[in-house]
């Protein structure tokens, strides 16, 4: 296959119809949850997205990441921003930073409410500053008096790193719920849907012809950085994916080199909208296998051989 060609078209998936069904299905086993447990069906969930970080004392701003719970939720990738979503009713609400004009000097015009709601598909728009007063009259219109917060809080198992809980100015006068939330929107996030599913499968198949790129380009003296420029490149420039979920390693040795990306919280290779998938893919530079490359090796060929074969 050429290097011009393109043959892996993104899965017509909405993102905004995928991260709705993402916020449908919490609502609802939360709804089972509290009702097994003969509490009331009131509440909101709150979440609060990523912060923009500088490099320590400098102004360098990191590429920023979205928090993962919050992207699987709304799908927002600019930071600062809070998602509520009523567990009664499902109505979603996103809460925006409200930008100065100086920001416009570097971001450009600032981007409207409105905006912000069409494309996230959620039902209203506000700025933070208006969290508590928005949250206490939505729920006074369900009759629900003062709200409960379901806030995320919980052990990552992988990392042992802890999910921090939303935290805005006036939250000290809502009751707030550390316990329930964590574990069901964990569970929620196991279970993929039909459209996730697809986005997977898409970053699966663009990290395959990635992995096979590098394969056919790699030539005795290469360095490590040039095998992961290749990666990087064919994966952005021929099939949408611009980021990688999980930083390239491609080692090189004096008897072997090894492509291989880790897993990091279920997101790993090549992303696309936030979904990816974990590949990795050994094999010796010098064409001398031991037993266990030699395994690891025509497994890996078979997956990528197979990926080649139904894009041709």
């Amino acid at each position: 296959m050429s290097e011009s060609s393109h043959s892996l078209a993104p899965p017509g998936a909405s993102m905004a119809e995928v991260h709705a069904g993402n916020r449908e299905r919490l609502a609802a086993a939360l709804r089972a949850h509290l009702t097994a447990a003969g509490r009331p069906l009131s509440g909101i969930v709150l979440l609060q997205g990523g912060e923009e970080q500088t490099r320590y004392c400098t102004d360098h701003v990191p590429l920023f990441r979205q928090e993962s719970y919050f992207a699987y939720l709304f799908g927002v990738r600019e930071p600062g921003f809070y998602g509520a979503v009523d567990i009664a009713s499902g109505h979603s609400i996103l809460f925006a930073p409200r930008l100065s004009p100086d920001d416009a000097i570097w971001n450009g015009k600032p981007k409207k409410l409105p905006h912000f709601k069409d494309m996230y598909k959620v039902d209203s728009a506000f700025h933070v500053d208006e969290l508590a007063q928005v949250l206490r009259c939505e729920f006074s219109e369900h009759g629900h008096g003062e709200p409960l917060l379901f806030l995320l809080h919980g052990r990552n198992t992988d990392s042992g790193n802890y999910s921090r809980p939303a935290s805005f100015e006036g939250m000290d006068k809502f009751d707030t719920d550390l316990t329930t939330l964590h574990p069901i929107l964990t569970e929620c996030r196991v279970t993929k849907s039909d459209m996730e599913l697809a986005l997977i499968q898409h970053a699966n198949d663009v990290s395959s012809e990635a992995h096979v790129e590098v394969m056919r380009r790699i030539k005795p003296g290469m360095t490590e950085n040039q095998l992961e420029s290749i990666f990087r490149f064919h994966a952005s420039m021929h099939e949408g994916c611009q980021r990688c979920a999980y930083t390239c390693i491609c080692a090189t040795g004096q008897n072997s080199s090894i492509l291989h990306y880790g897993q990091n919280d279920g997101a790993v290779n090549d992303e696309y909208n936030f979904y990816a998938f974990d590949i990795t893919c050994s094999y010796p530079t010098n064409g001398k296998f031991t037993r266990d490359q030699a395994v690891v090796y025509n497994a890996a060929l078979k997956a990528h051989n197979d990926v080649i074969s139904r894009m041709r």
